[in-house]
């Protein structure tokens, strides 16, 4: 069944477009073939895990196809294969791209229209933009990193999923913004479609240095660490859970050698073993069930 996903949030600086890269990677690695979506319109940021060689094949933008500029085929670049993880040897499937301009005048284009009218007929080419690359491609699953917020098109991009991951870290300013979406923005939408929303938690902090015993060294130290939540973290997310009434899909520690890394990187293909990899497979394995 072929499903849209995206990664929505509050706010900046969860981690969401490192976790849709490398869920995309992941399943590409797999055998699953997949389009990556830059649904952030005002700071797109999704071509940088892809390489100077991606981002130089990108002629049109998702900007240029909401205002009539060019049609779905003219936005989509080849990703696969991954130069710069080569060595790694090649992915089952592919991934293909459609990425957003960071030019302000790109943006205004789309953001400074004030026109009913026109705002209109931009909304339903971007709704039919899910449809048009499902049909005339053979995708398996279409990942969206969206624009943090409350904005048009973020929300708008939420309509178009199937599901929606709602990634926040622990801090109040992310658990009152992801209260705010869930009772105020997903509520109409969940009348009004089959939508699943689910919680991320990303980013939790504690596990830089996970808890040894006394005499125990890091060589035989269980991985099981790197899943297991502190009993903090535990009744965090049942509280947070209740007061959303949205389930955690899964909640992925905080990695400081992903976080502090100086470029982004697609760490599922360049270090399959890294515990923050084994958290995307389990996500993985969640969305396929």
């Amino acid at each position: 069944m072929k499903q849209v996903i995206t990664f929505h949030s509050y706010k900046g600086g969860t981690g969401k477009t490192t976790l849709a890269a490398n869920l995309a990677a992941l399943l590409a690695k797999t055998g699953s073939n997949v389009c990556i979506v830059d649904i952030d319109v005002y700071a797109p940021s999704l071509h940088a895990y892809f390489g100077d060689i991606v981002q130089n094949k990108i002629k049109n933008t998702l900007n240029d196809y909401i205002v009539g500029a060019c049609g779905v085929d003219d936005l989509l670049v080849q990703i696969t294969p991954i130069q710069q993880l080569s060595e790694k040897g090649s992915l089952a499937g592919k991934i293909i791209g459609c990425f957003a301009s960071p030019k302000r005048e790109d943006i205004l284009k789309i953001e400074g229209v004030k026109e009913d009218k026109n705002r209109m007929s931009m909304l339903k080419r971007f709704i039919n933009f899910r449809e048009e690359l499902i049909e005339k491609n053979d995708i398996d699953y279409v990942i969206m990193d969206s624009s943090p917020g409350i904005r048009f098109w973020a929300i708008n991009a939420l309509a178009l999923s199937d599901i929606v991951f709602l990634t926040l870290k622990m801090g109040d300013m992310d658990i009152g913004g992801t209260k705010m979406i869930a009772n105020e923005i997903l509520a109409q939408f969940k009348e009004q479609g089959n939508t699943k929303y689910y919680l991320l938690l990303n980013r939790i902090a504690g596990y830089c240095i996970p808890y040894l015993q006394i005499g125990q060294s890091h060589e035989n130290h269980s991985q099981e660490n790197y899943s297991t939540l502190t009993p903090v973290a535990d009744d965090f997310i049942k509280k947070l859970s209740s007061e959303t009434g949205i389930d955690v899909m899964t909640a992925i520690p905080c990695y400081c050698d992903i976080q502090f890394a100086q470029k982004e990187y697609l760490t599922v293909l360049g270090e399959p073993d890294h515990p923050f990899s084994q958290q995307i497979n389990h996500l993985k394995t969640l969305i396929e069930i």
